[in-house]
């Protein structure tokens, strides 16, 4: 094992300048904790292990001395002799329950807590705390990939984010800092940091936005990077200096996939939810496997309750999230369906997940009890009409609803091309109704999710 920084962007003035001391304390306490992930999601997996139990009896001893809801999930059995599958599975109605009748399990007065929510895509928002320790987490995590892969400080960091907020002239607003390290800009050479909030933005506008400075790292929704490229031609990205996509809200279609081969942009997904933060990472050398992020999560694949998908049988995602003190997540169904195996191709010895699918609603579930993958590429849709944007739901076992709006009246022959197109996507036994609207009445759905089904 080799520890070296000799190729490290630090800057010159990177250590403390004060008597006795190496680093100053902020970045210190940031670069220990990168240092305590790294060691523990690629080090000896027995210790790694060892350690996740630990941390699993620690959770559980907090929430059963702090929650009627909790003791009465745990049981009368010591908490060193249980094992998750002892346990029940915590639904979403669950976590509402727990929430209304107990709210934080964390004292607020000693560690600083505050309330979040899903965002309301696939169904019910749920609300639940989180303490301040799950943020410095969240950022910390996110940071130590870019030193496990070797990745380039120095490019800068894009993110494209939907917003709900109102529409701005341009669809959008920029925000933008010197630095993505947090405290470790202090320490090492880093790109700037731009972020885009948006809703329906002007193609032209936010090309020129992005033209301004070189792109470096992107993390974009996938049905953005398809309506923007409706034509298929992704050199924009290329020529504006992407060196990477980092996807997030959505799973990436293959086919968009294969144009950001061909154009040598690595894709690098990251698999999350709202409620846990990060739950795996894409591997770099074997696309569309995701490694666990075992410093913040236990993953269980439940396959009582299959669906098969193609050649593929996947189980429900059960996620202990261990660090969950304020709202604890312990085997959450999250809602989502994958294959889990205990060890990828890559060479990486622990657990990962395949064939994510992401949640259920994202299904289209059929007559005949069966399901299957509803992918569109906005290309396709744009091809027939141009548009601001659209939604596809299924809302019955025959029906497909599709909201269009930002156009004209539809043709005849543009809605016969495009309830043609649904059906070779969703299958011909579907009613396809096609609405012209002003604007698409969102809610709380962030993610602007392009297609949900409400039959599940």
């Amino acid at each position: 094992m080799r520890l070296d920084f000799s190729k490290a962007p630090l800057k010159n003035r990177a250590f403390s300048e004060k008597p006795m001391s190496f680093v100053d304390e902020a970045p210190k306490t940031s670069l220990s904790a990168i240092i305590d992930i790294i060691a523990i999601e690629t080090g000896n997996r027995i210790a790694r292990e060892h350690w996740q139990h630990k941390q699993l009896q620690n959770l559980l001893e907090h929430a059963g001395q702090r929650s009627a809801f909790w003791r009465e999930r745990i049981g009368v059995k010591k908490i060193k002799g249980i094992s998750l599958s002892d346990l029940p599975i915590l639904t979403r109605s669950d976590v509402v329950k727990q929430v209304e009748t107990e709210g934080s399990l964390l004292p607020s007065k000693t560690i600083a807590t505050s309330k979040h929510a899903t965002s309301g895509s696939s169904g019910t928002p749920v609300q639940f705390f989180v303490s301040e320790m799950n943020s410095r987490y969240n950022h910390v995590r996110s940071v130590a990939q870019y030193f496990m892969e070797g990745r380039d400080l120095t490019l800068h960091n894009t993110v494209c984010k939907p917003s709900l907020g109102k529409r701005t002239e341009g669809g959008f607003v920029v925000e933008k800092a010197s630095g993505w390290l947090g405290a470790l800009n202090s320490v090492f050479k880093c790109g700037n940091y731009k972020k885009i909030s948006h809703s329906r933005p002007s193609r032209d506008l936010l090309f020129k936005e992005l033209a301004k400075d070189p792109i470096g790292y992107l993390v974009i929704q996938p049905g953005l990077v398809e309506s923007l490229f409706y034509d298929g031609d992704i050199s924009f990205l290329c020529e504006n200096g992407t060196k990477m996509v980092i996807p997030t809200g959505e799973a990436v279609d293959r086919s968009l996939r294969d144009k950001f081969v061909v154009a040598g942009i690595p894709v690098r997904a990251n698999y999350s939810s709202e409620e846990v933060g990060l739950i795996a990472i894409e591997c770099r050398d074997c696309p569309e496997n995701f490694h666990v992020a075992q410093s913040n999560v236990i993953v269980e694949v439940d396959n009582s309750d299959s669906v098969v998908i193609g050649s593929d049988r996947l189980g429900k995602v059960l996620v202990t999230h261990l660090h969950s003190y304020a709202t604890p997540f312990v085997r959450y169904d999250v809602g989502d369906f994958a294959t889990f195996s205990e060890g990828c191709g890559c060479g990486h010895d622990g657990p990962v997940l395949s064939n994510i699918y992401g949640r259920k609603k994202r299904l289209i579930k059929h007559s005949d009890g069966s399901v299957s993958q509803f992918t569109m590429g906005a290309g396709r849709i744009l091809q027939i009409v141009k548009c601001d944007e659209y939604r596809v739901r299924q809302t019955a076992l025959n029906t497909i609803e599709v909201e269009i709006a930002g156009a004209d009246q539809l043709s005849t022959d543009q809605m016969t091309a495009l309830k043609s197109l649904f059906r070779q996507r969703a299958g011909d036994e579907f009613q396809i109704r096609i609405n012209v609207v002003g604007n698409i009445n969102w809610g709380s759905d962030i993610k602007r999710l392009a297609f949900r089904s409400d039959v599940w």
